[in-house]
């Protein structure tokens, strides 16, 4: 009998739930050897490790050994360099066993620079919505949707990223055609709209296993790493679906995590004891499997030259002649929280999110005031999660709250995003944060900038780009230059003097102030002046060490943040 995607993953949750705290060998439950996770460099990885003890310490991991191991520094790594690294020094840890072992890999190295709000702590340790009795992040999330896989696993590297979701379903043991057991790469596949291939690996398949209702595992003729509709129709890899209704919908099989057993790990570290150190980037999922596919098995070499224009030997072609099989999940779905306006969207609005899922609006969380003790109707309508409101709070539908204590009224109505910030008692204004806001409060420690600062930008706002004139960089739909001519800020502070500071991850915007209160406020005066364009008084902001999100990330105090976390309801 098929198992619905809902029950399945709610499954999944109750197991992973019923090991937390608990030695999965000791319980008879098959569960990852070992868990890996990337980072970016050693103070992000330092970062990493504190909230993986702090969680363990909380009986909130299963009993398992949990790795983090940073980029080497020099030249960026990309994913793919890190799998390297991260095999090589499981080799040194492990020895031979490291090859008998199931292991978990997850990578989240990186600036989160396209949702800020978890730039500091880290896209995996998000807290998600999700209606258990113990609070879920992104981690055990990642532990536990993937764990039913293992039970025909065999050892080797289970790949996947820190920002995005994959629901499904699988069949009774008697129904199933799916196997992580060959040689080479197994790889899961989604049928998604054709436009989600435009952004996504698409992998073409020699028939069409869309008629099938349950997941079918099957060879893969060739993989294209964020086609044109034109080569997706040129290589075959649009299939028509047939729906229930009759109608027909265009699809493409688009990619998420992969597996490679041992004979594969052999060959990638007999690759990079020759070519370390890299000079160049690895992409785990552009280069591990691009040559792979039975249709382009044959094809020629594909060095990398790297900086000084030498040609190293190309990962390409180690992996050539490996396998590549795609276990086709027909009723799964891809849900990627990368950006600032996903994460809304999938949390906030999306009913499919919802029911697979079985989030929740209001999690973890508790209303305090006199209103509540009348059975006033709240006016909370967004997503809470971990947070302790004041009763008079409008929170529009469109909201996400994490780890927040506001002990006066504060109006966040739509498409925003407010974390881990407080507002005192003693409060005596009226706090509206403006519509399409992303709002945050970080704690850095330094010696000239010790403190807490609120940082806020549009959820529009492109902190990726860089911008060869800083003027014409957009905070909150103005222009950096408008800003400046209309005093609402100045430019040699927001930017040092000789630096080539440019864009706005580097943009020096946000006060460091005594308390989280005072941050928050500040951040929000600041943020109104943008909008309305004011020029005039710059008082209430020079006369502070401002910081700018690359500060943050370099001085950020994981410990005093988590010091927050804990005391929300205290």
């Amino acid at each position: 009998m098929e198992t619905s995607v809902c029950s399945f993953m709610r499954a999944c949750l109750h197991s992973y739930d019923a090991l937390r705290g608990k030695c999965p060998k000791k319980e008879n439950a098959v569960f990852w050897d070992a868990v890996v996770i990337s980072a970016a460099d050693e103070q992000q990885a330092a970062a990493f490790r504190l909230q993986i003890q702090r969680k363990s310490e909380q009986g909130l991991l299963p009993l398992v050994p949990y790795h983090v191991f940073a980029d080497l520094p020099g030249a960026k790594m990309g994913s793919g360099g890190a799998t390297l690294h991260i095999l090589e020094r499981l080799a040194e840890l492990y020895g031979a066993q490291s090859f008998a072992m199931r292991t978990l890999l997850i990578h989240t190295g990186g600036q989160s620079k396209r949702l800020p709000s978890h730039s500091v702590l880290g896209k995996l340790f998000a807290l998600l919505p999700l209606s258990a009795d113990t609070e879920f992040q992104m981690l055990d999330l990642k532990l536990a949707m993937y764990a039913p896989f293992l039970a025909r696993m065999a050892p080797g590297v289970f790949l996947t990223c820190s920002d995005d979701i994959e629901t499904y379903a699988l069949p009774t043991a008697s129904e199933g055609r799916w196997t992580f057991e060959g040689t080479g790469f197994t790889a899961l596949a989604h049928p998604s709209p054709m436009s989600l291939g435009l952004t996504h690996g698409v992998y073409v398949l020699p028939e069409n296993p869309a008629a099938s209702s349950t997941c079918v595992t099957t060879s893969c003729l060739e993989v294209l790493q964020k086609p044109t509709e034109e080569l997706m129709r040129k290589k075959g890899a649009i299939v028509t679906l047939t729906k229930e209704d009759g109608s027909c919908e265009e699809i493409a099989f688009t990619d998420s995590a992969f597996f490679f057993d041992s004979s594969v790990i052999c060959r990638m570290l007999r690759f990079y004891e020759k070519a370390k150190p890299l000079s160049y980037e690895i992409d785990a999922y552009g280069d591990f499997l691009k040559a792979l596919g039975t249709k382009t098995r044959d094809a020629g070499n594909v060095d990398t030259p790297d900086a000084c224009g030498d040609t190293k030997p190309s990962i390409q072609d180690a992996l050539r002649s490996s396998d590549l099989r795609v276990i086709v999940l027909p009723s799964s779905r891809f849900y990627h929280l990368g950006t600032t306006l996903e994460y809304i969207e999938n949390l906030c609005t999306s009913k499919t999110f919802e029911r697979e899922l079985g989030t929740s609006r209001f999690l973890s969380s508790r209303l305090v005031g006199p209103t509540v003790e009348q059975n006033a109707p709240s006016r909370i309508e967004g997503v809470v999660m971990g947070s302790s409101l004041h009763s008079g709070c409008i929170i529009g539908p469109t909201v996400v709250i994490e780890h927040c204590r506001f002990e006066t009224p504060v109006s966040v109505r739509k498409n925003c995003i407010v974390s881990n910030c407080r507002l005192a008692g003693d409060n005596k204004v009226q706090v509206d944060v403006p519509n399409d806001c992303i709002i945050f409060t970080a704690c850095v420690t330094k010696s000239d900038a010790s403190g807490y600062v609120t940082v806020a930008f549009g959820v529009r706002d492109d902190l990726k780009l860089v911008s060869k004139k800083r003027e014409s960089l957009s905070y909150f739909g103005q222009k950096i230059g408008e800003l400046a001519r209309s005093s609402t800020l100045d430019l040699s502070l927001v930017f040092q003097e000789g630096s080539n500071a440019s864009s706005l991850w580097e943009a020096r915007l946000f006060a460091v102030k005594p308390t989280m209160s005072e941050a928050f406020l500040s951040t929000l005066h600041f943020v109104r002046r943008v909008l309305a364009g004011n020029r005039g008084d710059q008082s209430c902001q020079v006369a502070h060490v401002k910081v700018s999100m690359r500060d943050i990330v370099m001085w950020k105090d994981i410990p005093r943040i988590i010091s927050h976390q804990d005391s929300i309801f205290d």
